[in-house]
């Protein structure tokens, strides 16, 4: 089963999460369309922040203590063996935590460089579609936008984004992710791809759960972008509480598989579960200090008015 990485860039993978770090950018997708509210100062804030996981490829979950696994990816065969190994015509490789060369830790996702962070394979027990990531900020700040990079697995089916204003004590949802509309239902009680109305409306999307790319997919999540409040934010105190987090924390419920596999796959066939997993390649956020931080004299540059601190 393979597994995924990610990066802040986040980086997923299907049937494993991956997360892979990613390059710095100094400002927003589409940032012209945000007006003057969301200028800079920006920060990509993963590069600062501690992160961690609640399960890592080729590490034990209590003590952390190496062990070997072995993951397939979905995609690559005998071409690719000369940096693995084939197994019934699989590209096969193991994690192994007290390897540096096979190690892969959940601070690849933030570290940037080419390396990524990747969750046990389902051969090890089904349990490990449900894994949580989550990135502790250090302080109160405003964020723009999350964009996710995955490694050598697919994005995630089943997942939520998930903020918290209180250091992580609560969790709150920021956008749910799902395969189907019936899976926005079902789990979540959304309709899907829902028309945003509120500045603080949580939406249900299937834009990114579809089982292509099988690698170095992306998630680009705008917590602004679309909404009422976008182009005044100063103006909108609930989009202001809507992007406020002291924490991030990506909840993933469903590794995404080939349908094909299904079968297979809760039958428990090793062909099958060993490649599947998480992989984050890179995990980047950009935002600003809250107004209500101890930063919060930068906030004299996102006052469209000059008015002074807002």
């Amino acid at each position: 089963m393979a597994a995924a990485g990610a990066g802040l860039f986040l980086v997923l993978f299907s049937r494993f999460f991956a997360l892979r770090p990613a390059a710095a950018q100094r400002g927003p997708p589409d940032s012209g369309a945000l007006g003057l509210s969301l200028h800079p100062p920006y920060f990509n804030l993963a590069e600062t922040a501690s992160i961690r996981a609640t399960a890592t490829c080729g590490e034990e979950e209590r003590g952390g203590r190496p062990r070997l696994e072995l993951y397939c990816k979905l995609v690559g065969g005998p071409a690719a063996a000369p940096a693995g190994h084939t197994i019934q015509g699989q590209f096969c490789d193991y994690c192994n935590a007290g390897d540096p060369n096979k190690a892969h830790p959940i601070t690849n996702a933030i570290d940037g460089t080419e390396r990524w962070w990747q969750s046990p394979p389902l051969s090890l027990g089904l349990k490990y579609n449900e894994v949580n990531v989550t990135l502790d900020l250090g302080q109160l700040f405003h964020v723009a936008y999350i964009l996710i990079k995955f490694a050598n697995s697919p994005r995630p089916d089943l997942w939520v984004l998930e903020r918290s204003v209180d250091f992580g004590r609560t969790y709150a949802p920021w956008q749910y992710f799902a395969y189907s509309k019936a899976d926005c239902l079902e789990h979540f009680g959304k309709k899907v791809n829902a028309r945003i109305r509120r500045d603080d409306d949580v939406i249900c999307t299937t834009e990114y759960s579809r089982i292509v790319p099988l690698e170095n997919g992306e998630i680009v999540v705008s917590l602004v972008n679309g909404r009422p409040g976008a182009k005044n934010f100063t103006q909108s105190p609930a989009l202001r509480e809507f992007t406020k987090a002291t924490n991030i924390r990506l909840r993933f419920l469903r590794t995404n598989t080939l349908l094909g596999h299904l079968i297979s796959k809760a039958q428990r066939d090793p062909t099958v579960t060993r490649r599947v997993s998480s992989i984050i390649h890179k995990w980047m956020f950009n935002g600003c200090p809250s107004l209500y931080s101890r930063l919060s004299i930068i906030w004299h540059l996102w006052d469209p008015v000059g008015a002074g601190l807002l």
